[in-house]
């Protein structure tokens, strides 16, 4: 495939790399990264056409297609302000940032200036949510009632070459922990059942993990659609377990993100069915995504999840913040 498109990948980190290994296919990439070892590091081990620290440098020396976004949450805005300046298309890593705040305007450039932006809930491309979603559609369980997703792990275990202090998601100023990082959940809650209308919520530290950034969020969402959400997120389970479960006048269905699976409990025959899947089918979603951001790129249409969608997790998670801080039930405007 002849690459026609150049993109500035900012932040080579562990998902900066990653993106890199998922796009180098489509672009040609250039990156930005503040530190030494890291630019070494990937410049060893991927293709990459230049390499610099000061993405404003990058972005003012080159002309790029678009800019991927893979730092910590708390530069995501001023980055983005920067980067649609200069006429870029944007794939913004999840959350997209530690608040709503001035994200409508850079929707609005983007608009504005027909720009691609797109925010990296990619846990959309997972086949298994893909069937999942179809099962809930169709009405496989009637109407649902309530749904139970739980999003557990262990936060030293995620990085084995690096303390987990110095870890960006134990930083409370940088937009760690689990609430802003487990938001996938929330984004699949309002993908897969509907928008949002109430929050009540407690964030907080109940581990022994030494973090400024919250290691546990447990909420009750109330869906525009009357479903409610019973919500666990924390990085202190050694045993990992990623599942959304929901209930419905003809039974249940669960999606295990862990095991690989859906299961359907059939309330009429008292029994279960289960569809399994593979790790391979889950890691698809990295591929996935690059391919659809680049199709929707070539082909100059909006991808589905732009900024405008990911506002309505984001402000999900601003009611989080604020409900667990008044200790009190927050409306979603």
């Amino acid at each position: 495939m002849k690459k026609i498109k150049k993109l500035l990948v900012i932040g080579a980190g562990s998902i900066g790399k990653r993106q890199i290994d998922n796009f180098s296919k489509y672009f040609t990439i250039d990156i930005a990264e503040i530190r030494n070892d890291r630019i070494s590091e990937t410049v060893k081990n991927y293709n990459i056409n230049k390499s610099y620290k000061d993405y404003k440098k990058a972005l003012t020396n080159e002309i790029y297609d678009a800019v991927a976004i893979t730092v910590p949450p708390h530069l995501h805005l001023s980055i983005a302000k920067y980067a649609v300046k200069k006429n870029c298309a944007l794939f913004i890593e999840k959350p997209l940032g530690m608040n709503s705040k001035g994200w409508s305007d850079i929707y609005k450039i983007c608009k504005k200036k027909k720009l691609l932006n797109y925010v990296a809930y990619c846990h959309r491309f997972i086949p298994y949510v893909e069937d999942f979603k179809k099962m809930v559609r169709k009405k496989l369980i009637g109407n649902i009632y309530c749904a139970h997703l739980k999003w557990s792990s262990y936060l030293p275990d995620w990085h084995k070459n690096e303390n987990y202090k110095d870890f960006y998601m134990s930083k409370k100023s940088q937009g760690g922990g689990a609430l802003l990082d487990d938001s996938h959940g929330i984004d699949l809650i309002q993908y897969i059942l509907g928008d949002v209308k109430k929050v009540n919520a407690l964030v907080t530290n109940i581990s022994e993990l030494q973090m400024t950034s919250d290691d546990c969020f447990f909420g009750i969402l109330n869906l525009k659609n009357n479903i409610v959400v019973q919500l666990s997120f924390d990085l202190f389970s050694r045993t990992p377990r990623i599942y959304l479960e929901i209930t419905g006048q003809k039974g249940t269905l669960i999606w295990d993100r862990v095991n690989h699976s859906i299961s359907f409990f059939d309330r009429k025959k008292t029994k279960w069915n289960k569809k399994e899947y593979s790790l391979k089918s889950l890691m698809s979603m990295y591929p996935r995504q690059a391919r659809y951001f680049y199709e929707c790129l070539i082909k100059k249409k909006q991808c589905f999840n732009n900024i405008k969608e990911a506002l309505r997790t984001q402000q999900v998670i601003d009611a989080a913040f604020k409900s667990s801080e008044n200790k009190k039930i927050i409306k979603i405007s």
